[in-house]
């Protein structure tokens, strides 16, 4: 396995930890897309008749809806509970039961983001479909337990608690998600055991507050644009979201490369 497969995603097969000591690009999460081409500098990729900003801004529209199609069609179930049912309190533990498959459909939308970033003529269902195959259960064990604490949550609120507790409850769980955003976030790009991800994501919960703050911003507009308007319109803002979600973390993964991967002198 290369450098860059030690940074750009999992694996087909699993590797010893020695593979994950090589030395790692500084640029392995751009922000930018990489589609100049060597052989002629200054003109991008494919530049043709008709192949303009106008054409380029079509290209990523549609790249940008497919993603929000996958990342609805793998969020089915909770897609579907937020578009039928109506809002009431005692229906959340069923909502934070159907959310269990959103952790492997957000690590594969920000695999398929990093990808599109890598190498934009990438298929947008390629990068998705690898990102879900590979990292699909890494990212439900963190997403897991998150949904049974909200279950739990949601009944013991219905059956009374106090006043206190109700009061810290939210406060936490959003500190919770956080938290879990950040672990399914390194855990989409590193072999990181469960533990230390949760550890990790803690750890950069500060040490990274720029992308801690941004997160709770996208998590706060995504909830206002639920009660504002609709989840249909917070669906169709899937591929938005998990783009920006990118753009806001990019900083605290490439931290993480020179943190996660010794550096070595092995090329």
């Amino acid at each position: 396995m290369s450098a860059g497969d030690a940074v750009t995603g999992w694996s087909d097969d699993p590797a010893p930890a020695d593979d994950l000591a090589r030395p790692a690009d500084p640029a392995a999460f751009p922000v930018t897309p990489r589609d100049r081409d060597d052989a002629h500098p200054g003109r991008r990729r494919g530049d043709e008749v008709g192949d303009g900003p106008f054409g380029r801004a079509v290209a990523a529209f549609a790249w940008g809806a497919g993603l929000t199609a996958l990342l609805a069609a793998a969020n089915l179930p909770l897609v579907a509970l937020a578009l039928l049912l109506r809002p009431d309190p005692s229906l959340a533990w069923l909502v934070a039961l159907a959310a269990v498959p959103a952790g492997p459909a957000l690590s594969a939308g920000l695999y398929a983001v990093r990808e599109h970033y890598v190498d934009p003529g990438v298929a947008v269902t390629r990068a998705f479909g690898r990102g879900y195959r590979l990292g699909w259960r890494e990212a439900l064990a963190v997403s897991t337990p998150v949904c049974l604490v909200a279950v739990v949550g949601a009944g013991a609120r219905s059956s009374g608690v106090p006043a206190l507790v109700a009061g810290l409850a939210p406060g936490a769980a959003v500190l919770l998600v956080l938290v879990a955003l950040h672990a399914l976030a390194l855990r989409t790009f590193f072999r990181l055991p469960l533990a230390a991800a949760w550890q990790a994501g803690a750890y950069y919960l500060v040490a990274r507050w720029r992308a801690s703050l941004g997160t709770l911003a996208l998590l706060a507009g995504a909830v206002a644009v639920a009660a504002a308007a609709s989840d249909l319109l917070l669906v169709l803002l899937g591929g938005v979201w998990v783009w920006l979600w990118y753009r806001t973390t990019a900083g605290m993964l490439r931290d993480a490369v020179a943190r996660f991967l010794r550096p070595t002198t092995t090329t």
